[in-house]
């Protein structure tokens, strides 16, 4: 038997023993098989970043090319790990409070066409000629401004057309969850056939 054949029945191994927890809940083999799974992508996760981020970093930027200043963002990171230190958990916050405000001001400042798309895209033609246009347009237009309403939490809403408005954007963005969550479903289907495709065809040789 080649070692490929032994892979795709470790694989079918590893999708009954995950399968098991739809049976009895959170059970010896599943809590095996996800120990196994989160120390793997751990490990896997670890050895990438060493080799591909940290050694790359320190002998060709650093020692290579004099790229001193990454060594601050170095220290930086590794003030994260103070979360682990008791009473001393604040330092950690300040790598995150730098992660993720650096994260949001290079979002905002280099990816403004994502945003702007967003605002634009709401400046439509209501009377677009066509019935079927216009009333689509209209209906996106109430939709969006809708919405503004539910989420200016500052407004009172108790009656009137910040009521009205503000419960019509909570149905809008019901609807549109649950077109999402359709979505979602979707793909996890087309999970459960790749995973059934694993057993039957590669491990079973039951389909071609």
């Amino acid at each position: 038997m080649s070692v490929e054949q032994w892979s795709f029945i470790f694989k079918t191994l590893s999708i009954l023993a995950a399968w098991s927890y739809l049976v009895k809940g959170d059970n010896p083999v599943y809590t095996a098989v996800e120990h196994f799974l989160v120390g793997s992508a751990t490990a896997y996760g670890i050895v990438y970043t060493i080799q591909n981020q940290i050694v790359p970093r320190i002998v060709q930027d650093i020692i290579g090319r004099g790229k001193w200043g990454y060594i601050f963002g170095a220290i930086l990171g590794l003030l994260i790990y103070f979360s682990f230190v008791k009473g001393q958990e604040w330092i950690a916050r300040i790598t995150m409070g730098f992660w993720i405000g650096y994260g949001a001001g290079y979002s905002l400042a280099y990816s403004p066409p994502v945003f702007l798309t967003q605002v634009t895209d709401s400046f439509i033609n209501l009377r677009a000629g066509d019935f079927a246009k216009s009333f689509n347009n209209i209906l996106y237009f109430l939709v969006v401004v809708s919405t503004l309403m539910y989420f200016a939490f500052t407004l009172k809403k108790d009656k009137g057309v910040l009521y009205y408005g503000s419960r019509f954007g909570r149905y809008a963005l019901m609807v549109a969850f649950g077109s999402a969550y359709g979505s979602i479903t979707m793909a996890y289907l087309s999970l459960i056939i790749g995973q059934l495709t694993i057993i039957f065809r590669d491990t079973l040789h039951l389909i071609k």
